[in-house]
C-alpha cells in the first residue's frame, strides 16, 4: 500500500502492468535511500562481495513517544526471488478476498500471472538436449568404483539419474517413493505418487525403469524385486541400510554431478559445459517430457505420465516446430538462389 500511495494509485486502481512493477521494485527498490536501510547492494557487478555492504538492525517503525522514527524503512534491502514469491502469494490471497467482497473489481494479480503463464508457453528451455544427457550418462558411467563406498555412489547415482529421466518424477516424490507403492497390474509395472497438492497418481515404469530398480536393489545386496509386503526406500542411504533420502539431499546430488560433468567438458564445449552446469532435478523433469516427445510419444500420453493439470504446461515441451521453424528459416539468406 506504500508503493501504491507513492505512486499516486489506491488498490482498486492498480493494473497487471502495476503488479509487474510492484514486483521488479521488490527486487531492487528505488529509491534506495527511501525504501532501503542497506543502500549498498550485497555484491559487485563480478558478483564478488561488497566489502560496503555491512548488516545493519532492524528499527521500530515509531519512536517510545509514538512519534514516527525518520530513520525506519520498509526494507533492509531488495527481496530475494523466494520472498518475492510469497510475498506476492499473501497478496494474491488478499486480492482474491477483496475481489469477492467487491472492494476491487478483478484480482490484478490473476491477470498478471496468466501474462507470465503465457510469455513462458512458448517453449521451455530448461532441459539437456541429447547432446547434454549423453554427456551425463558418459560421466556417469566412467565414476570410479574401485571402493566399496565408490561402488555405491556410482549405482545410486546411476540408479537416481535414470529414475528421474526415465518417470519424471519431482524430486520430493522421488524422496518419498516405496517399494510399496510399486503395482503390477495386468502385466505392467506402475508408481504409486503423491504428487503436487497432495494429488495421488499412477506413473507407468517402462521396461528401463524397472531394469533400473533392479540393478540398484541388487547393488546393496537386496533381491532385484521386492517381496511382497516390504516397505523400503527406492532411493537410499550411501552404506544401503535402509534410510530414506531427503529431497534436498537428491537436489545436491544432482547439482554436484552435473557441476563435475560440466567441469569436464567446459574447456573443450563451453557452450554444452554451461548448459549441463545449470541443470538440476527439475531439469530431468523437463528432460523426461521433451525426449518423450522427441521420440513420439503422444503429447497428452505425456500430460499424463507427468500429471500436468494442464495441458498448455505439456504443449511446452514439443521442440520439433520450433526446430523445424529455424531449419526452414535457414532458406532465407543474402545469397540470390533463384538464378
Amino acid at each position: 500500500m506504500l508503493w501504491a500511495a507513492w505512486h499516486g494509485k489506491d488498490l482498486p486502481g492498480l493494473m497487471v502492468e502495476d503488479v509487474l512493477a510492484y514486483k521488479a521494485f521488490l527486487a531492487d527498490p528505488q529509491p534506495v535511500d527511501l525504501w532501503c536501510l542497506q543502500t549498498q547492494p550485497r555484491t559487485l557487478p563480478d558478483g564478488s562481495p561488497n566489502p560496503l555492504c555491512r548488516q545493519v538492525r532492524r528499527v521500530t517503525r515509531v519512536l517510545p513517544d509514538g512519534s514516527p522514527n525518520p530513520t525506519w524503512r520498509p526494507f533492509v534491502s531488495g527481496l530475494s526471488a523466494s520472498a518475492i514469491k510469497q510475498a506476492t502469494t499473501i497478496l494474491f490471497g488478499l486480492f482474491e478476498h477483496l475481489a469477492a467482497i467487491g472492494y476491487v473489481h478483478a484480482n490484478p494479480l490473476r491477470a498478471a500471472a496468466k501474462r507470465i503463464r503465457k510469455t513462458r508457453r512458448q517453449g521451455q528451455e530448461r532441459y539437456f538436449d541429447a547432446a547434454a544427457w549423453a554427456t551425463l550418462k558418459d560421466w556417469i558411467e566412467a565414476m570410479p568404483q574401485e571402493t566399496t563406498r565408490e561402488a555405491a555412489h556410482y549405482h545410486r547415482t546411476r540408479f537416481l539419474f535414470s529414475f528421474l529421466y526415465l518417470t519424471g518424477l519431482r524430486r520430493f516424490e522421488m524422496a518419498h517413493a516405496r517399494t510399496s507403492d510399486l503395482r503390477f497390474k495386468r502385466g505392467q509395472w506402475w508408481l504409486d505418487v503423491l504428487g503436487k497438492g497432495s494429488v495421488e497418481g499412477e506413473v507407468p515404469l517402462p521396461a528401463d525403469a524397472l531394469e533400473a530398480i533392479k540393478s540398484y536393489r541388487e547393488s546393496t545386496g537386496r533381491p532385484a524385486l521386492p517381496p511382497s509386503g516390504t516397505d523400503e526406500p527406492l532411493l537410499m542411504d550411501l552404506t544401503g541400510v535402509g534410510r530414506p533420502l531427503s529431497d534436498r539431499a537428491i537436489y545436491a546430488i544432482v547439482k554436484e554431478v552435473c557441476r563435475q560433468a560440466a567441469n569436464s567438458v567446459a574447456a573443450d564445449q563451453p557452450d554444452l559445459a554451461r548448459q549441463i552446469d545449470s541443470g538440476s532435478t527439475h531439469w530431468l523433469r523437463h528432460t523426461s517430457a521433451s525426449h518423450q516427445i522427441d521420440r513420439g510419444v503422444d503429447p497428452f500420453i505425456v500430460q499424463r505420465n507427468l500429471r500436468h493439470a494442464s495441458f498448455s504446461t505439456t504443449e511446452g515441451y514439443i521442440h520439433k516446430d520450433r526446430d523445424q521453424q529455424h531449419q526452414e528459416t535457414e532458406k532465407h539468406t543474402l545469397t540470390d538462389t533463384s538464378s
